[in-house]
Protein backbone atom coordinates (compact mmCIF):
# COMPACT_ATOMS: atom_id res chain seq x y z
CA UNK A 1 0.00 0.00 0.00
CA UNK A 2 1.07 3.30 -0.47
CA UNK A 3 2.01 5.45 1.81
CA UNK A 4 0.64 8.82 0.58
CA UNK A 5 -2.57 8.77 -2.14
CA UNK A 6 -1.38 9.00 -5.41
CA UNK A 7 -2.33 13.01 -5.42
CA UNK A 8 -0.26 13.84 -2.59
CA UNK A 9 3.15 15.05 -4.02
CA UNK A 10 5.72 16.42 -1.94
CA UNK A 11 4.62 20.14 -2.15
CA UNK A 12 1.36 19.13 -1.11
CA UNK A 13 2.59 17.65 1.84
CA UNK A 14 4.63 20.84 2.70
CA UNK A 15 1.63 22.95 2.41
CA UNK A 16 -0.31 20.40 4.74
CA UNK A 17 2.29 20.01 7.62
CA UNK A 18 2.92 23.75 7.83
CA UNK A 19 -0.97 24.60 7.73
CA UNK A 20 -1.25 21.84 10.24
CA UNK A 21 1.79 23.17 12.67
CA UNK A 22 1.45 26.24 12.92
CA UNK A 23 -2.35 25.73 13.37
CA UNK A 24 -1.25 23.80 16.07
CA UNK A 25 0.55 26.69 17.85
CA UNK A 26 -2.14 29.09 16.72
CA UNK A 27 -5.04 26.78 18.76
CA UNK A 28 -2.53 26.70 21.56
CA UNK A 29 -1.45 30.15 22.39
CA UNK A 30 -4.16 31.77 20.86
CA UNK A 31 -7.59 29.52 21.47
CA UNK A 32 -9.22 30.10 18.13
CA UNK A 33 -8.19 30.33 14.86
CA UNK A 34 -5.87 27.60 13.99
CA UNK A 35 -8.45 25.12 13.06
CA UNK A 36 -9.48 27.28 10.42
CA UNK A 37 -5.78 27.86 9.00
CA UNK A 38 -5.71 24.57 9.14
CA UNK A 39 -8.53 23.39 6.97
CA UNK A 40 -7.80 26.24 4.66
CA UNK A 41 -4.87 25.16 4.16
CA UNK A 42 -5.58 21.69 3.53
CA UNK A 43 -8.37 23.36 0.99
CA UNK A 44 -5.56 23.94 -1.24
CA UNK A 45 -4.53 20.08 -1.62
CA UNK A 46 -7.16 17.75 -0.73
CA UNK A 47 -10.47 17.26 -2.61
CA UNK A 48 -13.42 18.41 -1.33
CA UNK A 49 -15.19 14.74 -0.67
CA UNK A 50 -11.96 13.83 1.40
CA UNK A 51 -11.13 17.80 2.90
CA UNK A 52 -13.96 17.22 5.97
CA UNK A 53 -13.03 13.60 7.42
CA UNK A 54 -9.16 14.67 6.86
CA UNK A 55 -9.67 17.99 8.40
CA UNK A 56 -11.68 16.12 11.56
CA UNK A 57 -9.74 13.03 12.24
CA UNK A 58 -6.12 15.31 12.36
CA UNK A 59 -8.19 17.75 14.67
CA UNK A 60 -9.48 14.98 16.78
CA UNK A 61 -5.73 13.91 17.05
CA UNK A 62 -4.20 16.65 17.55
CA UNK A 63 -6.54 18.20 20.19
CA UNK A 64 -6.77 14.98 22.18
CA UNK A 65 -3.11 15.69 22.36
CA UNK A 66 -3.82 18.95 23.62
CA UNK A 67 -6.19 18.31 25.49
CA UNK A 68 -3.97 15.85 27.66
CA UNK A 69 -1.48 18.59 28.16
CA UNK A 70 -4.49 21.00 29.75
CA UNK A 71 -5.83 18.08 31.24
CA UNK A 72 -5.94 20.13 34.67
CA UNK A 73 -7.22 23.44 33.00
CA UNK A 74 -10.65 23.05 31.69
CA UNK A 75 -14.43 23.43 32.96
CA UNK A 76 -15.46 19.52 33.41
CA UNK A 77 -19.00 20.12 33.80
CA UNK A 78 -19.01 22.59 30.78
CA UNK A 79 -17.61 19.88 28.93
CA UNK A 80 -20.01 17.12 29.61
CA UNK A 81 -23.25 19.45 28.79
CA UNK A 82 -21.35 20.66 25.67
CA UNK A 83 -20.54 17.35 24.08
CA UNK A 84 -24.22 16.08 25.00
CA UNK A 85 -25.45 19.08 22.98
CA UNK A 86 -23.46 18.02 20.23
CA UNK A 87 -24.85 14.82 20.09
CA UNK A 88 -28.16 16.36 18.90
CA UNK A 89 -26.32 18.35 16.25
CA UNK A 90 -24.76 15.30 14.59
CA UNK A 91 -27.97 13.59 14.89
CA UNK A 92 -29.52 16.72 12.66
CA UNK A 93 -26.92 17.32 10.36
CA UNK A 94 -26.30 13.57 9.36
CA UNK A 95 -30.43 13.45 7.78
CA UNK A 96 -29.29 16.10 5.42
CA UNK A 97 -25.35 15.36 4.76
CA UNK A 98 -24.89 12.78 2.49
CA UNK A 99 -27.40 14.35 0.07
CA UNK A 100 -25.62 17.83 -0.44
CA UNK A 101 -23.45 18.14 -3.47
CA UNK A 102 -19.52 18.42 -3.72
CA UNK A 103 -19.72 21.74 -4.49
CA UNK A 104 -22.85 23.05 -2.19
CA UNK A 105 -20.25 21.69 0.66
CA UNK A 106 -17.62 23.53 -0.71
CA UNK A 107 -19.26 27.25 -1.02
CA UNK A 108 -20.59 26.23 3.18
CA UNK A 109 -17.10 25.78 4.13
CA UNK A 110 -15.57 28.80 2.15
CA UNK A 111 -18.57 31.02 3.85
CA UNK A 112 -18.22 29.34 7.43
CA UNK A 113 -14.33 29.69 6.96
CA UNK A 114 -15.23 33.57 6.48
CA UNK A 115 -17.97 34.46 9.01
CA UNK A 116 -15.52 32.44 11.71
CA UNK A 117 -12.72 34.68 10.58
CA UNK A 118 -14.71 37.71 11.04
CA UNK A 119 -16.95 37.05 14.13
CA UNK A 120 -16.31 39.79 16.35
CA UNK A 121 -15.53 40.15 20.00
CA UNK A 122 -19.07 39.47 21.43
CA UNK A 123 -20.12 38.82 24.95
CA UNK A 124 -23.45 36.97 25.99
CA UNK A 125 -24.53 37.44 29.41
CA UNK A 126 -26.36 34.85 31.68
CA UNK A 127 -25.11 31.70 30.52
CA UNK A 128 -26.39 29.10 32.22
CA UNK A 129 -26.41 25.15 31.41
CA UNK A 130 -29.31 24.96 28.87
CA UNK A 131 -27.11 28.00 26.68
CA UNK A 132 -24.20 25.73 27.14
CA UNK A 133 -26.64 22.46 26.04
CA UNK A 134 -27.23 24.89 22.63
CA UNK A 135 -24.02 25.95 21.46
CA UNK A 136 -23.17 22.38 21.74
CA UNK A 137 -25.80 21.12 19.75
CA UNK A 138 -25.84 24.83 17.10
CA UNK A 139 -21.88 23.84 17.03
CA UNK A 140 -22.40 20.18 16.35
CA UNK A 141 -24.44 20.62 13.16
CA UNK A 142 -22.51 23.24 11.71
CA UNK A 143 -19.24 21.67 12.23
CA UNK A 144 -20.59 18.84 10.08
CA UNK A 145 -20.54 21.41 7.16
CA UNK A 146 -18.08 24.10 7.66
CA UNK A 147 -15.71 22.04 9.59
CA UNK A 148 -14.10 24.96 11.85
CA UNK A 149 -16.39 25.99 14.96
CA UNK A 150 -13.76 26.82 17.73
CA UNK A 151 -14.40 31.01 17.32
CA UNK A 152 -18.26 30.34 17.70
CA UNK A 153 -17.37 28.83 21.02
CA UNK A 154 -14.48 30.64 21.68
CA UNK A 155 -17.07 33.82 22.30
CA UNK A 156 -18.79 31.63 24.73
CA UNK A 157 -16.23 31.14 26.89
CA UNK A 158 -14.07 34.30 26.65
CA UNK A 159 -17.46 35.62 28.16
CA UNK A 160 -17.60 33.21 31.19
CA UNK A 161 -13.87 33.31 31.67
CA UNK A 162 -10.62 35.46 31.64
CA UNK A 163 -7.80 32.79 32.38
CA UNK A 164 -6.60 32.48 28.90
CA UNK A 165 -5.36 28.94 29.97
CA UNK A 166 -8.42 27.62 31.65
CA UNK A 167 -9.98 28.85 27.62
CA UNK A 168 -7.74 27.26 26.10
CA UNK A 169 -8.33 24.09 27.62
CA UNK A 170 -11.72 23.89 27.75
CA UNK A 171 -12.00 24.36 23.88
CA UNK A 172 -9.66 21.81 23.58
CA UNK A 173 -11.44 19.16 25.16
CA UNK A 174 -14.42 20.43 23.76
CA UNK A 175 -13.22 20.95 20.29
CA UNK A 176 -11.58 17.45 19.87
CA UNK A 177 -13.95 15.42 21.22
CA UNK A 178 -16.24 17.07 19.01
CA UNK A 179 -14.14 16.28 15.64
CA UNK A 180 -13.61 12.92 17.13
CA UNK A 181 -17.21 12.32 16.70
CA UNK A 182 -17.68 13.68 13.49
CA UNK A 183 -14.85 11.57 12.11
CA UNK A 184 -16.54 8.76 13.59
CA UNK A 185 -19.52 9.56 11.67
CA UNK A 186 -18.01 10.35 8.42
CA UNK A 187 -16.72 6.60 8.33
CA UNK A 188 -20.34 5.25 9.38
CA UNK A 189 -21.52 7.56 5.98
CA UNK A 190 -18.89 5.54 3.90
CA UNK A 191 -15.83 7.46 3.96
CA UNK A 192 -12.86 5.23 3.57
CA UNK A 193 -9.52 6.09 5.77
CA UNK A 194 -7.44 3.75 5.17
CA UNK A 195 -5.51 5.06 1.87
CA UNK A 196 -5.08 7.95 4.06
CA UNK A 197 -3.91 6.64 7.55
CA UNK A 198 0.22 7.34 7.11
CA UNK A 199 -0.82 11.47 5.92
CA UNK A 200 -3.83 11.64 9.14
CA UNK A 201 -0.89 9.90 11.71
CA UNK A 202 2.06 12.18 10.38
CA UNK A 203 -0.35 14.98 10.53
CA UNK A 204 -0.98 14.08 14.02
CA UNK A 205 2.30 14.22 15.14
CA UNK A 206 3.58 17.72 13.48
CA UNK A 207 0.02 19.37 14.89
CA UNK A 208 1.60 17.93 18.58
CA UNK A 209 4.89 19.05 17.66
CA UNK A 210 3.31 22.47 17.10
CA UNK A 211 1.14 21.87 20.76
CA UNK A 212 4.30 21.46 22.58
CA UNK A 213 5.68 24.40 20.86
CA UNK A 214 2.74 26.66 21.66
CA UNK A 215 2.45 26.43 25.22
CA UNK A 216 5.74 26.93 25.91
CA UNK A 217 5.26 30.84 24.46
CA UNK A 218 1.19 30.69 25.63
CA UNK A 219 1.95 32.60 28.71
CA UNK A 220 4.66 35.04 26.63
CA UNK A 221 2.67 35.88 23.59
CA UNK A 222 0.84 39.20 22.59
CA UNK A 223 -1.45 38.10 19.68
CA UNK A 224 -2.78 41.48 18.46
CA UNK A 225 -0.55 41.62 15.29
CA UNK A 226 -0.45 37.80 14.74
CA UNK A 227 -4.25 37.87 14.64
CA UNK A 228 -4.70 39.96 12.42
CA UNK A 229 -2.34 38.73 9.48
CA UNK A 230 -4.34 35.28 10.51
CA UNK A 231 -7.27 37.01 9.75
CA UNK A 232 -5.94 37.66 6.10
CA UNK A 233 -4.61 34.81 5.44
CA UNK A 234 -8.32 33.00 6.39
CA UNK A 235 -10.27 35.07 4.43
CA UNK A 236 -7.88 34.77 1.21
CA UNK A 237 -8.50 31.35 1.92
CA UNK A 238 -12.40 31.08 2.28
CA UNK A 239 -12.84 33.20 -0.38
CA UNK A 240 -11.42 31.61 -2.96
CA UNK A 241 -12.98 28.51 -2.24
CA UNK A 242 -15.96 30.50 -2.82
CA UNK A 243 -15.50 31.24 -6.31
CA UNK A 244 -14.69 27.68 -7.16
CA UNK A 245 -17.69 26.58 -5.88
CA UNK A 246 -19.87 28.98 -7.73
CA UNK A 247 -17.91 28.29 -10.98
CA UNK A 248 -18.86 25.01 -11.11
CA UNK A 249 -22.77 24.80 -9.49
Amino acid sequence: MELLPVSIDLYDLFILITSCFIGAIISTTVGTGGGLLVIGGMSLVLPITALLSIHASVQAGSGIFRAYLFRKSFLRKFFVIFFLGSLIGFFFSTLTLISLDENILKLFLGLGIIVFALLPNLKIDNISNLTILFFGAITGFLTMFVGVVAPLLGILLTSMLKDRVLIVGTLAWCISFQNLGKAIIFSQVGFDYLPWFFLISLLILVSYLGTLVGKKVLSKSNNKLFEKILKIVILLLGSKLIIESLIYI
